[in-house]
């Protein structure tokens, strides 16, 4: 989705076999440099992003609401990575991913507006700040399963 926006596609939804194609092919990628490519930290997220995509990704820890609000006013794009249980998400299968990324897009006075790809029903999908930030988990290769002590996420521009 982020590097479609930044290619400045402006298609509303994106083919399921062009979205399937690009999928198998980042999964290829990330086998070739990471030797698997199932639940990569943010790090390694952004390493993709980076090498694959050439667009800058930062990454930022313990995030608060106006870290998120000034990169999309500077018209960057924000990943976060969450334990999707949490999110209370009633359109996942339940009882919801383990863990999962999703896009912030914009915000409101009350919600941060997302493109939320656990669901068809994900896009311009509302959650409140407070949730998203008790969401907030990273990937942990060591004990192979979520961090939610950890808070990032990733800002992503050309």
């Amino acid at each position: 989705m982020v590097a479609a926006y930044f290619s400045g596609d402006t298609r509303k939804v994106l083919p399921a076999s062009e979205v399937e194609k690009q999928l198998a092919d980042l999964a290829e990628w990330e086998e070739k440099t990471f030797g698997y490519s199932l639940n990569t930290t943010t790090e390694e997220t952004a390493q993709m992003i980076r090498e694959v995509y050439h667009l800058k990704a930062d990454l930022i820890e313990d995030f608060m609401e106006e870290d998120i609000k000034n990169a999309l006013l500077e018209k960057k794009m924000v990943i976060i990575p969450v334990n999707g249980r949490k999110l209370g998400n009633p359109y996942f299968r339940q009882p919801g991913p383990i863990y999962h990324m999703f896009v912030i897009r914009g915000y409101t006075k009350e919600k941060m507006i997302t493109n939320e790809p656990g669901t068809k029903r994900g896009e311009n999908y509302p959650y409140s700040f407070a949730t998203i930030k008790n969401a907030g988990a990273d990937w942990n290769h060591k004990t192979n399963t979520i961090d939610e002590e950890k808070s990032v996420m990733i800002v992503v521009s050309k």
